[in-house]
């Protein structure tokens, strides 16, 4: 096993620091809220959020290996442009060609039970390797299936630009042209000793982090005439921070007397229970119109049509299919028909989402407790546009020192 001294990462850290630094304008602090890093390399997650969206291995069953689903699902994790921070990255985790050369394969029972086993951990990882590369997959394909299943444990690989980085640190590995699991298995290893190292400099510093920071590191390598950018001298205020609690007074003090008792207690663990029962009911009348839907002249797509409301993170609640096979990512509100305005409640993740999703739509459900509920159909609704919804916050989050 190769290690990675202190000297071999503090030299990695020097040319690190000098691009950050020369890159956000301000001093290193923080690894990941750096501007430098939020611009340039945070997208991976998003990568990661998306591949894993498209994924979903929990609803993969293993009689449907064969019919396609499996490797179209693969397929479309190996997105080629992803939004992040408001703009269009390219996913640059994995070649282009590489990405072109799998769209082109052709489904086979044999290869989506590998990726049934793969990704269901029903297969050895080092198997699994084996036999990827069998079947003709890159090193950078192979890795990246590994890094989206697992982020904790892999990671995705550029073998010329890791030779390069590996070379001038002094690192005796060559990736290139050396696809095996032991290559690969080495390579991880030393992305993780880097981890460990900058564990001891900054907070939360995940595998893919260490990645980064090697792949920052390169930007000194092809510009080497970067000096380190000089200390400007800022001149410093110095204000007493205020004692908010101490000094606070109400502008219009409460008048004691006016106060009166409530008729009735909230109880709010009662309200919040009523939504939840409410948003459950609007999701299975969604389910199960769209299973219905699909069932006449689709079958084999309405026995595809699932809830997965019970992970959040996706942002939306169901998985269907239009009429050619489509997906369609639907999130479900509840709305009361009962006023001119619908108004729902929208998470910052699902606004996020609602954007990020090539089918997304919005379905809302009126008249819940009646024998034929409303569904309102929106597809890619822009909550931002403001000549057709009007948004206002509910909830704020306060922080103070």
């Amino acid at each position: 096993m190769i290690e990675i001294t202190k000297e071999i990462f503090d030299k990695a850290f020097s040319g690190f620091k000098i691009i950050v630094e020369e890159g956000s304008k301000v001093g290193l602090t923080d690894f990941k809220t750096n501007p430098f890093v939020i611009e340039n390399e945070n997208y991976k997650y998003e990568v990661l959020k998306q591949a894993k969206a498209k994924l979903l291995t929990k609803t993969w069953k293993e009689n449907e290996i064969g019919n396609g689903r499996i490797l179209e699902a693969v397929k479309n994790s190996i997105q080629t442009d992803i939004i992040y921070n408001y703009k269009t990255h390219q996913n640059n985790l994995i070649d282009w060609r590489k990405k072109d050369n799998f769209k082109n394969l052709s489904t086979s029972k044999e290869t989506e039970k590998l990726l049934f086993d793969f990704f269901k951990s029903k297969i050895k990882d080092e198997v699994s390797f084996s036999k990827f590369s069998d079947l003709g997959f890159s090193y950078q394909l192979i890795a990246y299936l590994f890094f989206i299943k697992n982020p904790q444990k892999y990671l995705p690989i550029s073998q010329k630009k890791f030779d390069l980085i590996f070379s001038s640190l002094g690192i005796d590995l060559k990736t290139s042209y050396n696809i095996s699991w032991e290559n690969y298995v080495e390579f991880v290893n030393i992305i993780k000793q880097f981890q460990n190292h900058l564990k001891s400099k900054f907070s939360e510093i995940e595998l893919i982090d260490a990645h980064s920071f090697l792949w920052i590191y390169l930007h000194r390598l092809r510009n080497p005439e970067y000096k380190k950018p000089a200390v400007i001298e800022v001149q410093k205020v110095v204000v007493e921070k205020q004692k908010i609690l101490d000094n606070y007074q109400p502008r219009l003090p409460v008048n004691i007397d006016d106060l009166t008792e409530p008729e009735t207690e909230i109880d709010y663990v009662e309200q919040l229970r009523k939504q939840i029962e409410i948003g459950n009911l609007a999701e299975e009348i969604v389910l199960n119109d769209e299973i219905q839907f699909l069932s006449s002249i689709y079958p084999e797509l309405a026995n595809q049509v699932r809830s997965v409301a019970n992970n959040p993170k996706l942002g939306f609640d169901i998985i269907s299919f239009e009429k050619d096979g489509t997906q369609k990512q639907i999130e479900v509100k509840a709305i009361s028909k009962g006023n001119s305005y619908k108004s729902f409640i929208i998470t910052k993740n699902e606004l996020q989402k609602s954007k990020t999703y090539p089918n997304y739509y919005l379905y809302c459900v009126s008249e819940l407790e009646s024998q034929k509920p409303t569904i309102l159909r929106l597809k890619h609704p822009d909550f931002e546009n403001e000549n057709l919804f009007k948004s206002e916050p509910l909830t704020f989050r306060i922080t103070f020192e």
